[in-house]
């Protein structure tokens, strides 16, 4: 898990049998640290290698790597190109296989309107590739303050963000089958639309599945759905702030509604946890962590699947 706190990015480490997590350690120091909404620091592993990546209010994405055999970990590395055009703060990063990881996020280069940006390292963090645009909205620019998920395994990339095109607020994924040297064109997900003209700051998750399939959530309205993309999506509850992990029984989904954050596991029935917002999730065998927000704290459950 990580997390922010004023400027500093905290990272702790739990085991299945563990009750709680251990002592964050602090990783770094960044000033002007963005951490809210879902801006803060994200956390990507692999067997080698755990890579967090941070952005600053100044629109600078950064990223740190822990060699997982040295336990060192790595000064700032900074993963855009162009400086300071991450300023909306909101970016994602994933490991595809030991040494390579994937990173995306919103970004202002050449117009000043957001399009959709990625960088591959492929030394675990250390250097970054040169920045490639994944998608331009048409339009002009594509849902400003929504998420950005990312997702691979080896040579599958998967790229998930909010459009605005046509007036409609759509999910759509990107995906890259050579490791990201090169993105198909985006797909809009579900069969629905919303047209809005705001944004509803919610973008969902992406995951793949035990059989090699994307299968991502997300919200329209006031409902989240589950969708396998070319598919209808399939309605699972109102609410906000979707995640979404691959689990033994199904996908496992957390999310919030109405100050309550609630968890469901493959076709069972939603269960409530505690109060708060802004839900992530993670399972490692049979057992899963929920952490979340609450009045400027982090709050974790453990949940047995």
């Amino acid at each position: 898990m990580v997390f922010g706190q004023d400027s500093t990015i905290y990272y702790t480490t739990t085991t299945g049998k563990a009750a709680s997590f251990g002592q964050p350690v602090a990783i770094a120091v960044l000033p002007n640290l963005v951490a809210g909404a879902k801006r803060g620091p994200q956390v990507a592993v692999t067997e080698n290698f755990v890579v967090v990546t941070a952005v600053n209010k100044a629109g600078d994405l950064f990223a740190y790597s822990l060699d997982r055999k040295k336990g060192r970990w790595s000064p700032a590395v900074r993963i855009n190109d162009v400086p300071q055009i991450a300023k909306e703060g909101f970016q994602g990063v994933t490991g595809a296989s030991k040494g390579i990881f994937h990173a995306a996020w919103l970004d202002l280069r050449a117009d000043k309107k957001n399009k959709i940006v990625g960088a591959t390292s492929r030394d675990g963090g250390r250097t970054w590739s040169a920045n490639q645009v994944i998608y331009r909205s048409p339009d002009g620019t594509v849902c400003e303050c929504c998420r950005v998920s990312i997702v691979a395994d080896h040579n599958d990339v998967y790229v998930q963000f909010r459009n605005w095109l046509d007036g409609s607020r759509n999910l759509y994924l990107a995906h890259s089958v050579d490791g990201g040297k090169t993105y198909q064109s985006a797909q809009k997900l579900g069969t629905g639309t919303w047209k809005l003209n705001a944004c509803p700051m919610d973008g969902g998750a992406v995951v793949i599945s035990k059989t090699g399939q994307p299968l991502t959530a997300w919200r329209r309205e006031n409902t989240l759905y589950t969708c396998v993309p070319g598919e209808p999506e399939q309605a699972v509850s109102a609410g906000r702030n979707v995640t979404l992990a691959p689990g033994p029984n199904g996908p496992l989904l957390a999310w919030d509604e109405g100050g309550t954050v609630w968890v469901k596991s493959g076709s069972q029935s939603p269960v409530s946890i505690g109060k708060g917002q802004m839900p992530s999730i993670a399972v490692a065998g049979k057992t899963a962590w929920c952490v979340w927000e609450l009045d400027g704290q982090v709050m974790a459950e453990r949940v047995t699947l």
